[in-house]
């Protein structure tokens, strides 16, 4: 049967008592029917639920649960939840996370009701996170958010239209390429000014666990950017320079502040962007110097950066671009 919204929920170590949290806040929602509605529960090769009929005490929502017994990534479990998804829309949450409020799901079947369908509807959320004396404080994200697939909905026939699916050999920055690519192309986003969902603090996830040094994996970060600007050139996208370009004016600033975990596989990575985009970079060094001032200027905390470190980054990329290499696999 046919559904409106398939909620697809990826998770890997979660236990059914950690799990209710996050199906309790779909099961409690009002002012919808959930005939509409399917949760798409999907194992990543961790913590295999005793029985899923342990979750029947949630008699509004109808759950499939699936157990995949190899670990491949929470966007590789979000792929396998579409493939299996019933649903006109495709919506994602983490295991450890939860809807905002009891009328989330209202704020999206209000906008269908009132506006008909869309590719994507896009509303906000808020982030919770622990200060140093211990207590927690909320950060609500902007509206314009194209990077976190929280608090989305995703049109199922649009995403197959453009042919987009989640980089199954990506375990972060999976969201940034999917949604990221999502939104680019599409001519028909609707923003709803409501906070529907809550992310909510967990050190032990992928983005915040320590040892996982989220931001210095800046190798995963080139690779992710070299499959995004592939994607959008194959669509012949107008915007793709300005994003090419965005992207060594945003990288100077990461390796500023970030040493990568990993250097052979970060310049391997860059030099295979710069060599499958010639054209692009051709375009891009010419501007390159004053579009870092500009950026500089415009972040409080970029501000008074080294010139010279400037110059020495774009002659660094120049040779780059003009090394010869036959390599193009990638492992990770």
């Amino acid at each position: 049967m046919k559904k409106l919204v398939s909620i697809i929920i990826p998770y890997k170590n979660e236990q059914e008592s950690q799990l209710a949290v996050v199906l309790s806040s779909i099961n409690n929602q009002i002012g919808i029917n959930f005939d509409q509605i399917e949760v798409i529960l999907v194992c990543d090769g961790g913590y295999k639920l005793k029985s899923v009929l342990i979750f029947d005490i949630f008699d509004n929502i109808n759950i499939r649960y699936y157990y995949n017994s190899q670990s491949k990534g929470p966007g590789f479990s979000r792929q396998f939840g579409m493939d299996k998804a019933l649903g006109q829309y495709y919506m994602f949450m983490d295991a450890d996370d939860q809807l905002h409020f009891t009328g989330a799901l209202l704020e999206f079947f209000n906008v269908i009701k009132d506006s008909g369908n869309h590719e994507i509807i896009i509303a906000r959320y808020i982030e919770q996170y622990r200060i140093k004396d211990g207590s927690f404080r909320y950060y609500t994200h902007p509206q314009n958010d194209w990077k976190a697939s929280y608090g989305k909905w995703f049109s199922a026939k649009y995403i197959k239209c453009i042919g987009l699916r989640w980089l199954d050999n990506l375990r972060i920055y999976e969201d940034t390429y999917f949604v990221g690519l999502a939104c680019e192309l599409s001519a028909d986003i609707y923003y709803k000014n409501s906070v529907v969902y809550t992310w909510l603090c967990n050190p032990n996830s992928i983005v915040r666990k320590k040892e996982n040094k989220f931001h210095q994996q800046l190798h995963l970060w080139a690779y992710m950017n070299r499959n995004y600007f592939k994607f959008l050139k194959n669509k012949m996208s107008n915007r793709l320079q300005d994003d090419f370009n965005g992207f060594w004016v945003e990288l100077f600033f990461k390796e500023q502040n970030y040493n990568p975990v990993d250097q052979s596989k970060y310049i391997l990575q860059n030099q295979l962007i710069l060599e499958e985009n010639q054209e692009l970079w051709l375009i891009c060094q010419r501007n390159l110097i004053s579009n870092i001032n500009k950026w500089s200027k415009e972040n409080k905390k970029y501000l008074n950066q080294d010139t010279k470190k400037v110059q020495i980054y774009l002659e660094k990329l120049n040779t780059m671009a003009q090394h010869d290499n036959n390599n193009t696999t990638y492992d990770t």
